[in-house]
């Protein structure tokens, strides 16, 4: 069977919001689970392997345990990783925005089934201008790194899965745990910025970014050990305290790289599947429609189909 681009987002948001997030944290997730559809093609097959564990969702088990300029560390306790997500997007976001670099630490469940769903935060923070990383561990899959760069009609978005967390993971979580993140004492610089420079950028702003990038899809030593949990990096590519051109230096990355890389979604590639979803919905197997049907008719009061305006994706259009 399938099912209207409008359906998924609506059975999704209802979904979250009869297992009690709060409005803003089940759109959040809803829209995360349409991303997965879309990109992943597997959304509404994760959203059903989530259902049994909605319940234990809580947005208020978060905390922040650590918090500089433009870095913050979040327990996450025994949340999954897109209940962290949805508030370390906006937390990074805002430190790029006025800082240029925004850094989110968040430590999360360590049986976390979410973590492939991950590519949405980086999505989210590239649809508001930003250059965006998420380095990921733990949960049931394997480590990943999401790369996302803003572009016309929808923001490029790079993946890598691998063996061990990246070699960026872990020497950002080292940095991290030493707690030297203030101004001066700048955790991508420390993690990064060692060695001669290569001499095929410029900038120190390039080189530092193309070093992070590298880095970020290089499997770390199999002996180091890290907490179950992401890294969300967001850069504004045209602060002032950024140098050279960053866009660049994200564009040449995964067009070279791009064999190293497990999957690559271009705008025109995304556009194009966002018009057959838009044309031909979406194909769901009648069994998975049925359970997420079920669970989301706990709804008493579903939202008005004006509430979805702006959910993404030109649906509305």
């Amino acid at each position: 069977m399938r099912l209207a681009v409008r359906e998924v987002l609506q059975l999704s948001e209802r979904c979250f919001s009869a297992a009690g997030l709060p409005e803003g944290s089940a759109r959040a997730a809803a829209e995360a689970v349409w991303w997965n559809e879309l990109y992943r093609g597997s959304g509404v097959t994760t959203l059903q392997d989530l259902l049994p564990a909605l319940s234990e969702w809580d947005r208020t088990a978060l905390t922040t345990s650590d918090r500089t300029d433009f870095v913050w560390v979040v327990d996450g306790s025994t949340q999954p990783s897109l209940v962290a997500s949805t508030p370390a997007v906006d937390l990074a976001c805002a430190g790029a925005s006025h800082h240029g670099v925004g850094l989110v630490h968040a430590r999360t469940a360590s049986a976390d089934e979410t973590v492939p769903m991950l590519g949405y935060a980086a999505y989210a923070a590239a649809e508001r201008g930003l250059l965006s990383v998420v380095l990921a561990t733990g949960g049931t899959g394997r480590p990943r790194t999401v790369i996302a760069r803003p572009n016309d009609p929808h923001p490029l978005v790079a993946e890598r899965e691998l063996d061990t967390a990246s070699a960026a993971h872990a020497a950002l979580s080292a940095v991290i745990r030493r707690g030297v993140c203030d101004r001066q004492d700048n955790p991508l610089t420390q993690a990064f910025f060692t060695g001669a420079p290569e001499s095929e950028y410029a900038t120190a702003g390039e080189r530092l970014l193309n070093r992070l990038l590298g880095q970020s899809v290089t499997p770390s030593d199999p002996e180091s050990h890290l907490d179950s949990g992401f890294v969300l990096l967001c850069l504004d590519p045209d602060h002032a305290r950024h140098s050279g051109d960053l866009r660049c230096v994200v564009d040449r990355f995964v067009d070279e790289r791009g064999a190293e890389l497990t999957r690559t979604f271009r705008p025109s590639e995304v556009s194009d599947r966002v018009g057959t979803a838009l044309a031909e919905g979406v194909a769901v197997e009648e069994a998975v429609w049925q359970d997420v049907f079920d669970r989301s008719s706990e709804v008493l009061a579903p939202e008005f189909e004006g509430s979805y305006r702006g959910a993404g994706f030109e649906i509305n259009e």
